[in-house]
Protein backbone atom coordinates (compact mmCIF):
# COMPACT_ATOMS: atom_id res chain seq x y z
CA UNK A 1 0.00 0.00 0.00
CA UNK A 2 1.69 3.32 -0.90
CA UNK A 3 1.64 6.24 1.76
CA UNK A 4 -0.97 8.56 2.08
CA UNK A 5 -1.29 11.54 -0.23
CA UNK A 6 1.21 9.51 -2.78
CA UNK A 7 -0.39 9.34 -6.47
CA UNK A 8 -0.79 5.86 -7.90
CA UNK A 9 2.36 5.07 -10.40
CA UNK A 10 0.04 5.39 -13.22
CA UNK A 11 -0.20 9.06 -12.50
CA UNK A 12 1.65 11.92 -13.64
CA UNK A 13 2.17 15.02 -11.08
CA UNK A 14 4.29 17.95 -12.16
CA UNK A 15 5.06 19.93 -9.18
CA UNK A 16 5.81 23.28 -8.98
CA UNK A 17 8.01 24.12 -5.62
CA UNK A 18 8.05 27.63 -3.42
CA UNK A 19 11.91 28.27 -5.38
CA UNK A 20 10.22 27.77 -8.70
CA UNK A 21 11.88 24.17 -9.35
CA UNK A 22 10.13 22.10 -10.72
CA UNK A 23 9.87 17.89 -10.55
CA UNK A 24 7.92 15.79 -12.67
CA UNK A 25 6.68 12.67 -10.20
CA UNK A 26 9.68 13.33 -7.64
CA UNK A 27 12.48 13.66 -10.75
CA UNK A 28 13.85 17.60 -10.96
CA UNK A 29 13.23 18.84 -14.22
CA UNK A 30 14.65 22.11 -15.09
CA UNK A 31 12.20 24.84 -17.09
CA UNK A 32 14.15 24.54 -20.64
CA UNK A 33 13.75 20.28 -19.74
CA UNK A 34 10.43 20.31 -19.43
CA UNK A 35 9.38 20.45 -22.34
CA UNK A 36 10.68 17.68 -23.64
CA UNK A 37 10.42 15.59 -20.42
CA UNK A 38 6.97 15.81 -20.90
CA UNK A 39 6.95 13.99 -23.77
CA UNK A 40 9.50 11.19 -22.68
CA UNK A 41 7.28 10.37 -20.17
CA UNK A 42 4.07 10.53 -21.87
CA UNK A 43 5.19 8.55 -25.32
CA UNK A 44 4.64 5.36 -23.59
CA UNK A 45 1.50 6.20 -22.37
CA UNK A 46 -2.21 5.61 -23.90
CA UNK A 47 -3.41 7.98 -21.55
CA UNK A 48 -2.19 11.81 -21.48
CA UNK A 49 -3.57 13.33 -18.11
CA UNK A 50 -1.51 15.08 -15.90
CA UNK A 51 -1.61 16.90 -12.51
CA UNK A 52 0.00 20.03 -11.32
CA UNK A 53 1.08 20.55 -7.54
CA UNK A 54 2.12 23.55 -6.85
CA UNK A 55 3.85 24.86 -3.15
CA UNK A 56 1.15 27.27 -1.30
CA UNK A 57 3.07 30.67 -1.95
CA UNK A 58 3.50 29.72 -6.05
CA UNK A 59 2.06 32.40 -8.28
CA UNK A 60 -1.01 31.40 -10.74
CA UNK A 61 1.14 32.43 -13.81
CA UNK A 62 3.96 30.15 -13.10
CA UNK A 63 1.19 27.11 -12.73
CA UNK A 64 -0.25 28.14 -15.84
CA UNK A 65 3.52 28.49 -17.91
CA UNK A 66 3.51 24.89 -16.85
CA UNK A 67 -0.03 24.00 -18.22
CA UNK A 68 1.15 25.88 -21.52
CA UNK A 69 3.94 23.38 -21.91
CA UNK A 70 2.02 19.99 -20.88
CA UNK A 71 -0.44 21.86 -23.84
CA UNK A 72 2.05 22.60 -25.81
CA UNK A 73 2.89 18.77 -25.97
CA UNK A 74 -0.14 17.21 -26.40
CA UNK A 75 -1.55 16.83 -22.49
CA UNK A 76 -4.73 17.45 -22.99
CA UNK A 77 -6.06 16.89 -19.26
CA UNK A 78 -4.36 18.74 -16.96
CA UNK A 79 -5.63 18.95 -13.48
CA UNK A 80 -4.66 21.12 -10.54
CA UNK A 81 -3.81 19.09 -6.88
CA UNK A 82 -4.92 20.35 -3.84
CA UNK A 83 -4.56 18.50 -0.28
CA UNK A 84 -8.34 17.41 0.09
CA UNK A 85 -8.07 15.96 -3.80
CA UNK A 86 -4.56 13.79 -2.89
CA UNK A 87 -6.93 12.67 -0.11
CA UNK A 88 -8.83 10.94 -2.87
CA UNK A 89 -6.33 9.58 -5.29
Amino acid sequence: MQPPGTPPPDVVVVQVLADGTLRINQEPVSWDRLGARIDEVFKPRATRVAFIRGDGPVEFGVVAKVIDVMHAFGIASVGLLTPDLEKGL
